[in-house]
């Protein structure tokens, strides 16, 4: 079920999170009227973290949106990707109208209270990037468990191999280990009092072990610990599984829509 007012706060979280990452890349962003479009140095339409949009809210016409947002990235020669909020109809009517159809459902997921202290997973080997070297294992954690996605791999190379992407007062980043070998990743962001989780991922060869779940509670607490007041996700539709028995809620959904770069 939508929560309008928690939904509002998310929209200004997740956007927030795209602004920070495109500014640590020394990408572009451009905003008028609710509406904000980031670009990186990457042509690639996805993921989001590459080339996006949001509308924040509905000054501009869904017509204009589409419009300015053409240009932006025409001009860059960018492909680009378009997160709707399920109930901005007016967008996703005229991105439809288009001849465009939606590349994914995502599922915006908050919990307000702490995780169990006592949850399974505190056998995990779990560590808190704090050096490069956790950094470089971490970036190898995600790249392996996002497969042969190239695009998120050359974004990865971009966006997480900053010190500012994985370390300092508003990052916990953490690693779950196996037999002394970096297995599963999660990183946490702390924007306005919310920590935003994401990049979890475990390598194939050790899934179904628990230790991106042991890794994503990690993150969790440390967001808590550090003055989060609630704790965001932003999950494709199938794996909200993996996030509920953690506490998490749903209090709306995104849809995605992939512009590829112009011929």
């Amino acid at each position: 079920m939508t929560d309008q007012r928690l939904l509002n706060r998310f929209d200004l979280v997740l956007a927030e999170s795209f602004r920070r990452t495109i500014r640590d890349c020394g990408g572009e962003i451009w905003e008028a009227n609710g509406v904000v479009s980031w670009a990186s140095s990457l042509k690639q339409s996805s993921p989001a973290h590459a080339n996006g949009v949001m509308r924040l809210n509905r000054l501009m016409s869904a017509r204009e949106v589409m419009g300015i947002t053409a240009g932006f990235f025409r001009a860059r020669g960018h492909g680009y990707t378009v997160l709707v909020r399920s109930d901005d109809l007016a967008l996703r009517g005229e991105i439809q109208r288009a001849g465009w159809r939606m590349h994914a459902e995502h599922v915006a997921l908050v919990m307000t209270e702490p995780p169990d202290e006592h949850a399974s997973g505190d056998d995990v080997d779990r560590r808190r990037v704090k050096d490069p070297l956790g950094m470089l294992d971490f970036c190898a954690t995600a790249v392996a468990a996002m497969g042969s996605d190239q695009d998120v791999q050359r974004f990865v190379n971009l966006g997480l191999r900053r010190i500012q992407a994985l370390l300092g007062p508003t990052k916990a980043a953490f690693l779950a280990y196996d037999d002394g070998t970096a297995a599963a990743c999660a990183l946490g962001s702390l924007i306005d009092g919310v920590s935003l989780v994401g990049w979890i991922g475990t390598k194939p060869e050790q899934r179904r072990r628990g230790l991106a779940t042991a890794a994503t509670r990690a993150v969790i607490q440390a967001g808590f610990d550090q003055g989060a007041t609630m704790a965001a996700a932003l999950s494709p539709v199938p794996a909200v599984h993996y996030f509920t028995p953690m506490g998490f809620e749903e209090v709306g959904r995104y849809r995605e829509y992939v512009f590829p770069p112009p011929r």
